[in-house]
């Protein structure tokens, strides 16, 4: 009787090993999900009070925070009073802007590869790539992480700023340590897959996502172009895992000055995205294309039960 249990538990363990991330989480095995996902919040009040209002009204499902950014910490008390939204780390190498900046939540002389002349973080990812160790990286994003848990704030998942720790294969390697040490999952491209380095890394705790759908800087910024993307975008979606990276912000003073001489995910950029998501035809489309909305703390309690 003992052999039997054991052989039926092996043969349930197989089966839920063998089924895709959409059957694990309760769809058909070809089901198109998604996740309309909010990248940068923390970084500035305007895109918090955009960000907020569009988890409340159901715009987004999903979002992540920058740790060492100024407004933070407000995310975390919206975090605590608000423990079903999903909420992530978009763990941060640089600081692009042209006159705001910021360093690592590590101490200078601990992370001094990440740092530029002035102290702060890098503004590209080819000076993280060039300049950074491996060590200085992890040390870094495992300091991001042990900060929002110290201010109660339990994240969903790990991503990136910028892609930055997707540059080089030792990036990569610390990025996916640092999910299996606190036990998150992490986004990862599937098209990136090359330049991953999974030595040691436990593979059945990776989810591949098929396709990261995100408005380049290559088009004018005008509502035409942003109808255009978001509409081809969401008629685009394949089966599997897919996330749409949308950027929000309120067009406020603090927001004009921060993102000046920056067009590229600027303010009116921001306030683009949030006319999209809450345009009565981007829903519509959602539901015409029978597009499963997921969130990564349902992947979460599957890759990390």
């Amino acid at each position: 009787m003992k052999l039997v249990i054991q052989c039926f538990f092996l043969f349930l363990s197989l089966l839920v090993n063998s089924q895709n991330l959409a059957q694990k989480l309760g769809y058909a095995p070809d089901s198109k999900l998604l996740i309309i996902h909010a990248d940068d919040i923390g970084v500035a009040q305007g895109v918090n009070s955009a960000s907020f209002s569009a988890f409340q009204k159901g715009t987004i499902n999903s979002g992540s925070v920058m740790v060492p950014c100024p407004w933070f910490l407000e995310v975390a008390q919206f975090a605590q009073r608000n423990p079903n939204y999903d909420l992530g780390l978009h763990l941060t190498l640089t600081a692009e802007w042209k006159n705001y900046k910021w360093d690592g939540i590590s101490s200078s002389n601990e992370i001094s590869s990440l740092l530029n002349e002035k102290g702060h973080f890098y503004p590209t990812t080819e000076e993280v790539k060039v300049n950074a160790t491996y060590e200085d990286v992890k040390k870094e994003l495992r300091a991001q992480v042990n900060y929002a848990k110290n201010f109660g704030f339990e994240p969903t998942h790990l991503d990136t700023h910028m892609g930055a720790v997707l540059v080089r294969k030792d990036f990569t390697k610390a990025y996916f340590e640092v999910g299996e040490e606190f036990l998150l999952p992490v986004l990862a491209p599937i098209a990136f897959e090359e330049l991953i380095d999974l030595d040691g890394i436990d593979e059945s705790k990776i989810v591949w996502v098929e396709r990261i759908y995100q408005k380049s800087d290559d088009t004018p910024i005008d509502r035409e172009n942003w109808d255009v993307f978001y509409t081809n975008a969401i008629k685009n979606i394949q089966p599997g895992l897919n996330v749409l990276l949308v950027h929000l912000g309120d067009d406020t003073p603090e927001l004009q000055q921060m993102m000046i001489d920056h067009p590229g995910w600027g303010v009116k950029w921001r306030s683009l995205d949030s006319e999209i998501l809450e345009s009565s035809g981007f829903k519509e489309l959602l539901k015409k294309e029978n597009i499963q909305l997921v969130q990564w703390n349902q992947i979460k309690k599957v890759i990390y039960p």
